[in-house]
């Protein structure tokens, strides 16, 4: 499960209808929502859910209530990269997305229009340099080399990344994990994003936050999202927990504009969250230490099949509504057919 789409699909409706990136990040999607009952009636139906964001599963667990032993979390699977270039060496802003998702869309018209402006004011000899697959058409009209900014287009090697200062991600909605984000990290790349891109990737958000209420505070989806970004971001603002690889609490323009300046122009920091993000690659991604749970998750899947399915009872419901519903679809097509049949021989 790469994201819950209902929740992306949430939060991009209240984007467009004049939401905040936060009070976006809170809007949860309603019970009648199909994508979420789609969502939910598949993940009961299975045995396991390998579910990439640690946000997410709890989100499924806590609050949709889908037993603990049918989801896994299965986020990224990372090795050990080699050192990249040299701070010294690197200049200009990237960002990168496929322009086919809709997140991605949005985050550089976004970028383009009310953000890089005003970092281009302060940091008049930066450059803005947009890769991505599938960008012909539309996306050629933010390329204007006046101001600073070239779609590149699609990046045939990742390791163009090491010639840049700073990765920009400015995500209005979303769900799931960036692999933009862990992709920068891997190249040495801090990161400057807002709080949905750092959603899931935070250190403190890899597991249950310090200090995050139980199941019984919460009253719907939204007040889950919420709390737990505050969690978060509490641990993080008060120095409870150790740095992020870049900046993320940007939540509006000019927060973004001073969060990037800032980035572009340290030192200091600038290595610190470089080797921050080295570390939250090793610590949350490991390949070996993530494939050894994954693994025990599907061996225990299959060892405990029998006597997990037969206490299951909504899995198991849901299972003799989807082989009924088959089951007189297909008798309507006999039906049919035969009727077709005895009309054309009459």
């Amino acid at each position: 499960m790469q994201d819950m789409h209902c929740l992306r699909k949430a939060r991009q409706a209240a984007v467009q209808s004049g939401a905040s990136i936060l009070e976006a990040m809170t809007v949860p999607p309603a019970a009648t929502d199909p994508e979420l009952q789609r969502e939910l009636a598949s993940i009961h139906r299975s045995d396991l859910t390998l579910v990439c964001s640690p946000l997410e599963l709890s989100l499924l667990q806590s609050l949709y209530c889908i037993p603990g032993h049918k989801l896994c979390n299965a986020p990224f699977f990372t090795e050990a990269h080699s050192q990249p270039q040299h701070e010294s060496t690197r200049a200009h802003f990237m960002t990168i997305g496929n322009w086919k998702h809709p997140p991605n869309r949005d985050g550089v018209q976004w970028l383009c229009q009310s953000i890089w402006p005003a970092i281009r004011r302060q940091l008049p000899h930066a450059e803005l340099h947009i890769y991505g697959a599938h960008m012909s058409g539309a996306a050629q009209q933010y390329h204007k080399p006046a101001a600073g900014v070239r779609v590149k287009g699609f990046a045939a090697s990742l390791d163009i990344m090491q010639q840049y200062r700073v990765c920009l991600a400015p995500l209005r909605y979303g769900a799931g994990l960036k692999g933009k984000i862990m992709d920068s990290w891997a190249h040495g790349l801090p990161v400057c994003t807002t709080p949905v891109g750092a959603e899931g990737m935070f250190p403190a958000t890899s597991q249950t936050p310090e200090g995050f209420p139980d199941t019984q505070t919460y009253r719907s989806p939204g007040s889950f999202l919420q709390l737990w970004f505050e969690a978060a971001a509490h641990q993080e603002l008060q120095g409870q927990c150790e740095p992020w690889g870049g900046l993320w609490t940007a939540d509006s323009a000019d927060a973004f504009v001073q969060d990037a300046v800032r980035m572009y122009r340290a030192e200091e920091d600038w290595h610190t969250w470089q080797q921050r993000g080295f570390e939250l690659l090793q610590n949350l991604y490991n390949k070996e230490a993530r494939l050894r749970i994954v693994k025990d998750a599907l061996d225990a899947a299959l060892v405990e099949k029998e006597g997990r399915r037969k206490s299951d009872f909504v899995g198991q419901m849901l299972w003799l509504q989807q082989l009924r519903a088959t089951e007189y679809f297909s008798r309507w097509i006999e039906l049919k057919e035969h009727h077709a049949s005895k009309t054309s021989s009459a």
